[in-house]
């Protein structure tokens, strides 16, 4: 690795110190007016200092620096490649080669060193390899979440054999030219290194052009990774694939209500208001350790929750980045973000919890704290939310989902009362969220509240006694969709079905119920079910159960007592009644089981005393 990196170093200081050769001999052969000779003597003395940084930089490598990330800054993409071609004038001077660069204004973030490094090999071999009396002519484009760079010259082309292994290492374009074959396989790797791409186009005798994609802020990587980059296809292959996200995210897509809703794989969620004008990139590795998202709101709302990974918010030329936080963006006349957990950063402005910002189209902007969540929230048996009433608060805004993620949502709308009646269409657990809006339009952090709506159960309960037939309906209705969330409407209705002698029905419906409730009167049930099916050896189990939490209960003794009768254990179905007996002497159904266990035992006249206390 130490050697091949050496390679690369190497490989820079032969193209710094090549250009600074050919100025020298240019200024040895040609007349120049003082003006020329000022201009050309400070391109050179430029170079120089570039080729000096090289060095420092190889030193760093030598000292083991390169371990740690790379240093990241703002870059005119214009001063770069107008730098590059100052160094390279001379060269191409004596190639007789033009350069053209476009009048740009685009910036982004990255390693000016290395990236300067990319950009100036393929410029050195655009000359190189050109034509005398050729040009190089440079385009660069701004896209979403990065730019394009092409850099084409008029010169020999590449043959379509060749074309396939240019960027491998020590791989010659032109074998008569001489050089080490090292500088393209070095801008491959740190644009690869740096999340973009290069492609190239060519065709012999008439130029070739290579197509840069630079990402507007790189991933965080040392030299050791761009080292990685110049090892074997197999090798950087691997690691590509192990370390950059690269394919595509899976994703469910909902529309509910007014939102349509977006659940990645890595538990990001995106939501957006009907109508919204969005995209979304969504990239994940191979082995699912790395993720990235990536969406722009051109008008409209939208929310992200995103737990674990990155995501980043574009908003006209405005990038919002986020780690592990959840946060709103209102894009109409002005962009309005609120932040409702951990921190969002945009350039210098940085939005923590309970903060919102205001940024007006002259990029004026405004942070604000938020209002308090809403408070002393209570929703009744009836479905009415009550909270304690926000002076400043000019609205509300609640919103209803059947999960505490908010991607599966019901209803939400806007209110200005502090008492509303809500609308559940089914018997489940809720989460309602309630935002208070203030005078600018910014919501206040959430207030979070967990029900169970049973309004289907309280139905049936108030028809019970009028009409049993529809109350089942309604308790049917409330099984369906309870789930786990509640044993009511399992328990009442195995209850109604007991009476109706629909014993196994029944008996389902209370095992269901003490899954999710370890009633006591459930037990009952379930043994009353066990007792009309015959189920004999699951009451004795259940019995044992329940005395292990209640060893006193005189119903479950009496339980116990009669199937040990049934079993034909009269010494300890007696001892087990006596218990009963001593507790409540009064009991027929036990004086009446002790007086035939009794007769069992062949003590007649014993017996006699319990069947006159059972009648």
């Amino acid at each position: 690795m130490k050697d091949l990196i050496s390679s690369v170093f190497s490989h820079e200081l032969k193209n710094s110190l090549s250009s600074i050769r050919f100025g020298i001999e240019i200024f040895n052969k040609y007349e120049m007016s003082s003006q020329e000779k000022k201009k050309f003597v400070s391109d050179l003395l430029n170079t120089i200092d570039n080729t000096m940084k090289i060095l420092d930089e190889y030193m760093n490598f030598i000292k083991f620096q390169f371990t740690k990330k790379l240093k990241y800054e703002e870059i005119d993409i214009y001063d770069l490649l107008t730098e590059i071609k100052k160094e390279l004038t001379p060269f191409a001077q004596e190639k007789s080669v033009n350069i053209y660069i476009p009048k740009i204004n685009i910036k982004i973030t990255s390693n000016k060193f290395w990236l300067k490094r990319a950009i100036y090999n393929i410029f050195y071999n655009a000359i190189k390899y050109n034509k005398r009396g050729g040009s190089v002519n440079v385009k660069v484009e701004k896209e979403l979440f990065g730019i394009y760079v092409s850099i084409a010259d008029t010169g020999i082309g590449i043959n379509k054999k060749s074309l396939s292994s240019i960027f491998k290492v020590f791989h010659q374009i032109d074998e008569t030219k001489k050089g080490v074959g090292i500088g393209l396989a070095l801008a491959k790797s740190i644009i690869d290194s740096f999340g973009g791409q290069i492609n190239v186009k060519s065709n012999e005798d008439i130029g070739t052009e290579f197509i840069l994609y630079i990402p507007k802020k790189p991933k965080e990587i040392t030299i050791k990774k761009i080292a990685f980059g110049l090892v074997p296809a197999s090798v950087a292959l691997f690691l590509a694939v192990s370390y950059f996200p690269i394919y595509s995210q899976s994703y469910i897509k909902n529309t509910q209500g007014r939102y349509v809703i977006y659940t990645f794989e890595d538990g990001s969620v995106l939501k957006y208001t009907q109508g919204s004008d969005y995209e979304i990139k969504a990239h994940k590795n191979l082995y699912n350790t790395n993720y990235t998202l990536f969406s722009s709101l051109k008008e409209g709302d939208m929310s992200l929750k995103a737990i674990k990974n990155k995501a980043s918010i574009f908003v006209n030329d405005r990038e919002f980045n986020n780690l592990g936080t959840d946060f709103e963006i209102i894009k109409d006349k002005e962009i309005k973000v609120a932040v409702f957990d951990g921190k969002v950063k945009s350039d210098s402005l940085k939005i923590n919890k309970g903060e919102g910002s205001i940024i007006l189209d002259t990029n004026k902007i405004k942070v604000i704290k938020l209002l308090n969540a809403p408070k002393n929230v209570v929703i009744d048996k009836d479905g009415y939310l009550t909270f304690s009433k926000i002076a400043t608060a000019k609205k509300y805004k609640i919103i209803i989902s059947h999960n505490s993620n908010f991607n599966n949502i019901e209803d939400t709308f806007f209110t200005v009362k502090n008492k509303i009646k809500l609308s559940f269409r089914t018997d489940s657990l809720y989460f309602i969220k309630i935002f208070a809006y203030d005078q600018y339009g910014l919501p206040s952090l959430p207030a979070v509240k967990k029900y169970v709506n049973l309004s289907h159960y309280y139905k049936a309960m108030k028809l019970l006694h009028n009409d049993k037939n529809e109350a089942i309906l309604e308790l049917q209705s409330s099984v369906s969709t309870i789930k786990n969330h509640s044993s009511l409407p399992y328990y009442q209705l195995s209850k109604i079905l007991y009476q109706k002698e629909e014993y196994n029905s029944s008996l389902k419906l209370v095992q269901k119920a003490l899954e999710i409730d370890k009633n006591k009167k459930y037990y009952y049930l379930l043994l009353k079910n066990y007792e009309k099916l015959h189920k004999y050896k699951e009451i004795e189990k259940t019995i044992d159960e329940m005395l292990n939490k209640y060893p006193n209960d005189i119903y479950l003794l009496f339980y116990k007592a009669k199937i040990l009768f049934n079993q034909a254990k009269y010494k300890e179905t007696s001892k087990v009644l006596f218990k009963v007996l001593q507790t409540n002497p009064n009991l027929k159904e036990a004086n009446g089981l002790m007086a035939l266990t009794l007769k069992k035992l062949k003590k007649y006249e014993d017996a006699k005393y319990y069947e006159r206390l059972a009648k």
